[in-house]
């Protein structure tokens, strides 16, 4: 939940404005507060965490001209910010003031954390960051950019694009190290040296997390804009064959929901985090939609429009195109926010570990307890049980109850058919090479039959 205070200052914002914005705000946060796949689940205190992933377009220094943010557009990003316990952003530009100011908007208790600028002409003077809820994770004190060595260097002897940005935190019981990426897009063409530097990227990153999580046990996360084209690409491909699991269901993460650019990732210790649920959040449902043209029409910049000398548009529809295709991703981005859930309560799990069965047969007294200070010696064994006074009946220890969990979860989600599969498996039927599998096999089990018949000894009559 944003902090709204600064609607009500008559300098930023006029009555007419503040009501506009209160507007879209309300619809907004019911569309938060939706039902899945609409919407985001609440936060719990301990039970769940809530990651995001958010490629906020060119955050935000108007180098475009498309701009820059209007101060409604900065509480909307804070809105669905605060919907997720942390968030990894890319894009954010050299000048934090921005993101500073979402912050600020977020209220007490949010926090950030970013990399440099990436130099270069790849890198667009970029940072990364996370936005995080303070009173819930915590930073462990551990941060750094991921560079390839020189053995991994990309042709030429290049860097990343935009250098991986990894940081631990800490939730409850969860420790997890996030690693967000913004991924090289170069060219579509799959024999380009562009797309091979974007494949080239995401193998390599993907592959020493992976590495880093069995040498170090810990949970990792690799999130962010991968610039991912569908599900079935090679570049997808490059992502999981690291090992990394992804949510059942993928999601399309640009506007128009036709490429799959951002993703996240996760390689958990075993048996210790379990999956709820993942989803996008479509922000163009409530925000800055077709019919609320007419609204911004009078503010959008005319550099970018066909006008006539009264201000009026000489093509409407193109100058409505503009507005819902083009305007809007510098208002808030061309990406959707992607999220996952996990549940991380595993409280009961670390308690149930302790327990000891011969315990479960007769109970022991309790144990006796005392202090280094006492008698100036030190404690070298543990406290021995207390002797028992008269005559003592034998108890059984009575099996703990364990209080439902606020959220359950699946260790192992089974990822759901991709439209590749389904596509490969329908190909495979219909041309016939299903039913010639089936001959095949069929042939295969009656010459073995047979075989065997003859090879069995024959019983004298």
């Amino acid at each position: 939940m944003a902090w709204y205070t600064d609607l009500r200052d008559t300098r930023l914002f006029s009555l007419s404005e503040r009501d506009w914005t209160s507007r879209r705000l309300l619809d907004l946060r019911a569309r938060l507060k939706s039902a899945l796949p609409d919407g985001v689940p609440r936060k719990t205190k301990d039970a769940s965490i809530i990651i995001g992933t958010w490629n906020l377009r060119d955050f935000d220094n108007n180098k475009f001209r498309h701009g820059p943010r209007r101060r409604e557009s900065l509480f909307y990003i804070a809105e669905i910010l605060s919907a997720f316990d942390i968030c990894a952003i890319q894009e954010v530009n050299e000048d934090l003031s921005p993101i500073k100011e979402v912050i600020r908007l977020m209220g007490p208790g949010w926090d950030f954390i970013a990399t440099d600028v990436t130099v270069g002409p790849s890198g667009n003077r970029e940072r990364m960051a996370f936005v995080y809820d303070s009173r819930k994770v915590r930073f462990r004190n551990i941060a750094g950019e991921i560079v390839l060595p020189k053995q991994a260097l990309l042709p030429d002897e290049q860097q990343f694009a935009r250098t991986p940005f990894m940081v631990s935190f800490q939730a409850g019981w969860f420790k997890f190290s996030l690693c967000t990426v913004h991924i090289y897009f170069g060219d579509d063409g799959k024999e380009s040296e562009g797309y091979q530097r974007r494949v080239k990227e995401i193998e390599y990153i993907a592959k020493e997390m992976a590495g880093r999580a069995e040498r170090e046990n810990e949970n990792f996360i690799l999130l962010g804009d991968f610039n991912i084209k569908n599900t079935v690409d090679e570049t997808m491909q490059a992502l999981t064959k690291a090992g990394f699991q992804l949510p059942p269901d993928l999601f399309p993460s640009n506007i128009l929901g036709t490429k799959y650019y951002d993703q996240i990732a996760f390689r958990t210790r075993k048996d210790e985090v379990t999956f709820l649920s993942a989803g996008v959040f479509n922000f163009t449902k409530t925000l800055f939609t077709p019919e609320q043209y007419d609204h911004y029409a009078p503010v959008l910049p005319a550099r970018h429009r066909d006008l006539n000398s009264d201000g009026t548009p000489k093509d409407r529809a193109k100058d409505k195109d503009y507005y819902s295709k083009r305007w809007l991703t510098w208002q808030m981005s061309d990406h959707l926010p992607l999220w996952v859930e996990l549940a991380i309560d595993f409280s009961d799990e670390h308690l149930l570990h302790n327990l000891e069965p011969q315990f479960e047969k007769g109970d022991v007294p309790a144990q006796v307890e005392y202090t280094d200070a006492e008698d100036g010696e030190t404690i070298t064994s543990p406290p021995e049980p207390a002797e028992p006074v008269g005559k003592r009946r034998s108890r059984k220890r009575k099996a703990p109850r364990i209080a439902a969990k606020e959220k359950v979860g699946t260790i192992a989600p089974a990822p759901h058919m991709t439209l590749g599969e389904a596509w490969r498996i329908f190909w495979w039927v219909a041309s016939g090479k299903a039913d010639a599998f089936k001959r095949e096999r069929k042939n295969q089990r009656k010459a073995e039959k047979t075989k065997a018949s003859k090879a069995a000894p024959k019983q004298k009559s």
